[in-house]
């Protein structure tokens, strides 16, 4: 485990386990929740961090069976929960006090769930109340590779808490996965946002402003601002923000800027594609205030 401060923030990573970021606080509080006792055996099942999704992201169908997915030549693979990367061991490229680069590389164990070879850099900076995170993905096989990145926030926030804080933004529409695997309309969310209300439990909400989007617990004034810097021609390239908590008496909620929906390997909403050669960056930063 390795750790970054700036100022009264400190930030915690493990680059062997996925290059999880373990914990983020400003000025002594946590902003992200880490388990007290945490499953080193089994990474991908902690509750806690940032696990990095990677190149697909939640569940993906073939025929209405979770787990696999069919590539152009008509080949049906294994599809992995949230990719490849969860639980992989990356390398650190450079750390200073406070920032760090971490790559993994495609290998041939890869292969059978996914026949693009990649090379996956993720950078962490982190500032006196912000985290900034960077995905750049290379291309290095010889074919158009299709991927999706996503980011999987667990902030602490203690259940009896959540009616006070709210997700704000002008999204565009909302929608969810069906037991098929299909992606269908939703409404609205009732309550404004309210993270108290079932229905923002494994809700899609598309279209995020350019402008970000705030987590706001109107009770004490505290916010995580989301900020993403667009691409050339205004285009924000995360495709959706996902909300999930796992019970209602869980003390965190997830709230996941992704670059494209679930299954998008298949159904291409948010779905990105790199030529042989290409690279691409995509970023994110969140601010705390009032921490």
């Amino acid at each position: 485990m390795l750790t970054l401060r700036s100022a009264s923030a400190v930030a915690e990573l493990a680059p062997s386990a996925g290059a999880r970021l373990m914990r983020w606080s400003v000025a002594g509080r946590p902003v992200l929740h880490w388990p007290e006792s945490a499953d080193w055996s089994a990474p991908s099942k902690i509750r806690g961090g940032n696990p990095l999704l990677f190149p697909l992201i939640a569940r993906t169908f073939q025929d209405g069976k979770i787990g696999f997915w069919r590539d152009l030549a008509g080949r049906v693979r294994p599809a992995p929960m949230h990719g490849l990367v969860r639980a992989a061991r990356f390398d650190v490229v450079s750390q200073k006090v406070d920032r760090i680069t971490m790559r993994i590389a495609w290998d041939r164990s890869m292969a059978e769930a996914w026949p693009f070879p990649f090379v996956l850099t993720v950078e962490y900076a982190l500032q006196a109340e912000a985290l900034s995170v960077a995905f750049t993905v290379e291309n290095t096989g010889t074919d158009s590779m299709p991927y999706s990145v996503g980011n999987h926030f667990y902030f602490a926030m203690p259940a009896a808490d959540r009616a006070d804080w709210f997700l704000e933004g002008a999204f565009q529409s909302w929608a969810r996965q069906d037991a098929e695997g299909r992606i269908v309309p939703a409404p609205a969310p009732e309550d404004g946002g309210a993270l108290s209300a079932p229905d923002l439990v494994d809700l899609f909400h598309l279209g995020p402003p350019a402008g970000g989007v705030t987590l706001r617990n109107q009770k004490n004034g505290r916010e995580v601002v989301f900020d993403w810097q667009t691409e050339e021609g205004g285009e924000n390239p995360w495709y959706a923000v996902t909300t999930w908590t796992e019970s209602r008496q869980s003390d965190f909620y997830c709230v996941e800027p992704w670059s494209a929906l679930p299954d998008a390997v298949h159904n291409g909403m948010g779905l990105r594609r790199l030529s042989p050669g290409a690279r691409e960056t995509l970023r994110l930063r969140l601010t705390a205030r009032g921490w």
